[in-house]
């Protein structure tokens, strides 16, 4: 028997991201878990030091969300949402997807990354990371099952057969989502791709290149027109964990008419009891097709544990492997199709694969799966739907807008219905209402009640039950966009606490200040009750160390906007400048001009022309990036002003007559931006 490759999925990405730094990301699964995916399964693709109690994890994963700028979503099939306790929290954007021909079943995961440090010419170079994948956004896809990946790497202006398969994949992506959908993300992916030149031929030499498997065409005819002369006459075996609830088995039979292999294995999968988990006439038909036998994997790559009592992993992997012994020579289809019809035919699932050519290791080339004789004690057929049922979805997407306020409906099936039934809304207990009939396939505006009650509703979670027509509620995930207005996670952090952080130089030192404040302020958690608490040690207060503190964190905020402007990490500008996390600009101004700052009136007044002159600054240097945010700047602009001619007047009021004119002239001169002095750099 073959030595399987074997190899931890977190750990095999960690090895991947060495060296570079997330810029976009896009992953695409079945069955989503939002809370599991954002607090183990990010962190991963991030490489920061993180807390392990729950809600200071969050904390800081927002931190450095909002600190690195990266387009971050998430696809999901409209039936495959995992509804746990807690739900998404982080800014990501995530988006049901519509599949009405069969399951939206691809898993993938698309990053795109440039290198951590910069060239001696200040470049950093773009990399793509593309995987095709089994494994689920769960629990159970990431920790506990067998599963198969494969990740190619494609960097900016090489060749490569992969590009047009995936930028049409990409493209039809965008039209199963609701219509008006923002796609930052796969838009900065899809102009990456752009970047590269298709490599006309399928091989090189005596080797496949790689191809990109989108579902357009059944999976038999894929394999032929790739690789037919290839795969013709070998040996193959497949593993499949679910198989079609039938009598017979005929993608396998298609693909033994297709492809005339010499012998073949199956994965025959089970239960934890022992069951086949296929129907028994199906069973009989297959192994009474000649030269093929069902097969298991071994014993050691399934256990749980180390003792021989430890329960069995499912095997959840989809592999296709063909395989010569002279001239030794392997041939993978590995990503999301089961031996089932409706992954195989056209108009079925919507698949993703990779057909990988690879040499084979060392050793002889023989078969992963031993044939097994003995027949099931009992059948139990399974299905690939994975707990999930056509008939408990809702076709309703919910969007808010935390940059406008606003929120919409989209009814998303044209199909069978013109406008959808009436729906009664419900989160936590809490009554929301009810909305429609919605017309089908656009968004339709709610209002402004409505709105403000899901935006109160979604600081505790984005999960929202809906109802219709008297059936069974169903949950849905409140799709939110302009993420970089919501309020923060960690929303109490004091004037001092974001000075700090602004001041604070790597991401080490703002992790461990997030710990430690996040530990002070949440109360509740997984895991809090095993975190030390520290009080944070107060630094020498004189007037000098708090105006130079101040001017120090402003300028570090300065240059941290001009930063991300000048390497194309807009998000990350926006949400300093505008935004409304615990971090950003307009946070503090809120906290200077409330009544709980600890700051008397001099220190609030030069916070706010600290603030207004950043404002100003960036204004001058970088007017194209303010005038994409009209509104935001705007706003901020007013905020700025409004909290300066505040504080001016208590100080004016509270001194002799004299004092107006000459605050008017000390702000004349604050504002104006210091030049270095002649030879200072000499």
């Amino acid at each position: 028997m073959s030595e399987l490759p074997r190899a931890v999925l977190s750990d095999h990405f960690q090895e991947l991201m060495q060296g570079k730094r997330l810029i976009s990301a896009v992953f695409l699964t079945f069955r989503f878990d939002p809370a599991f995916f954002e607090q183990e399964v990010l962190p991963i693709f991030l490489d920061i030091p993180l807390s392990h109690a729950s809600a200071i994890r969050l904390v800081q994963m927002e931190g450095v969300l909002n600190r690195i700028g990266a387009q971050m979503a998430v696809y999901y099939a409209e039936n495959g949402l995992m509804i746990g306790e807690t739900s998404a929290k982080l800014p990501i954007q995530r988006v049901p997807v519509r599949h009405p021909t069969g399951y939206f079943h691809p898993k993938n995961v698309f990053l795109l990354t440039e290198s951590a440090e910069p060239d001696a010419d200040g470049n950093r170079e773009q990399t793509l990371l593309v995987a095709c994948m089994s494994a689920n956004l769960t629990e159970a896809g990431w920790w506990r099952n067998v599963e198969v990946c494969h990740v190619e790497e494609i960097e900016i202006g090489t060749k490569t057969r992969l590009r047009d398969d995936v930028l049409g994949f990409l493209a039809g992506l965008k039209r199963r989502t609701a219509s008006e959908t923002a796609h930052p993300a796969l838009q900065s992916i899809s102009d990456f791709l752009r970047q590269t030149e298709q490599r006309a031929q399928k091989s090189s030499g005596q080797q496949l290149h790689t191809h990109f498997y989108d579902g357009k065409t059944s999976v038999p005819d894929f394999l032929e027109e790739v690789a037919g002369q290839y795969i013709r006459d070998a040996y193959l075996e497949v593993i499949s964990p679910y198989l079609d609830d039938a009598d017979t088995c005929r993608p396998l039979e298609e693909l033994i008419h297709r492809f005339r292999p010499r012998e073949v294995r199956v994965f025959l999968p089970r239960a934890p009891n022992g069951d086949a988990t296929c129907r028994k006439e199906l069973y009989q038909s297959v192994r009474a097709l000649p030269n093929v036998s069902w097969g298991s994997l071994p014993r050691d790559l399934l256990r749980l544990g180390r003792t021989e009592d430890a329960g069995d992993r499912m095997v959840h992997a989809k592999v296709y492997r063909f395989f010569r012994q002279k001239p030794k020579w392997e041939l993978f289809f590995i990503g999301s199709p089961n031996l089932t019809t409706a992954a195989h035919q056209k108009g079925g699932n919507l698949e993703t694969g990779f057909i990988v050519d690879k040499l084979a290791p060392p050793g002889a080339c023989e078969f992963w799966l031993s044939a097994q004789t003995k027949v099931p004690l009992d059948f139990k057929p399974n299905d690939e739907a994975e707990g999930t049922t056509k008939e408990t979805v809702t076709h309703l997407v919910l969007r808010y807008r935390w940059d406008t306020g606003e929120a919409s409906a989209f009814w998303n099936e044209p199909e069978n219905r013109p406008a959808s039934p009436c729906l009664e809304l419900d989160a936590q207990g809490q009554q929301l209402g009810k909305i429609g009939p919605l017309p089908s396939s656009q968004w339709t505006s709610l209002d402004a009640g409505f709105s403000e009650m899901l935006q109160t509703v979604l600081r505790r979670t984005s999960f929202i039950s809906v109802r219709e027509d008297g059936k069974d509620p169903v949950t849905v995930l409140v799709q939110e966009e302009g993420m970089t207005h919501k309020p923060s996670l960690l929303a109490d952090l004091s004037v001092q606490d974001i000075l700090r952080y602004w001041s604070l130089l790597t991401s080490e030192q703002r992790s461990a200040f997030l710990e430690l404040r996040a530990t002070e302020l949440i109360k509740t958690g997984q895991g809090l009750d095993l975190v030390t608490t520290q009080r944070l040690q107060a630094e020498q207060d004189t007037l000098f160390d708090r105006f130079a503190g101040f001017f120090h964190a402003f300028g570090c905020l300065e240059r941290a906007v001009k930063k991300a402007i000048e390497e194309n990490r807009e998000l990350e500008a926006v949400y300093l400048l505008f935004g409304k996390k615990y971090d950003s600009l307009g946070s503090l101004l809120t906290r200077v001009a409330g009544t709980e700052s600890k700051q008397d009136d001099v220190e609030r007044y030069v916070l706010a022309l600290c603030a207004k002159q950043v404002c100003q600054q960036v204004r001058k240097d970088y007017a194209e990036f303010w005038q994409n945010h009209p509104a935001d700047a705007k706003e901020i602009e007013r905020l700025c002003g409004e909290t300066a001619a505040r504080m001016q007047e208590a100080l004016a009021t509270k001194t002799q007559e004299d004092m107006k004119p000459f605050l008017d002239w000390f702000e004349g001169w604050f504002l104006k931006k210091a030049l270095p002095a002649e030879g200072a750099n000499d």
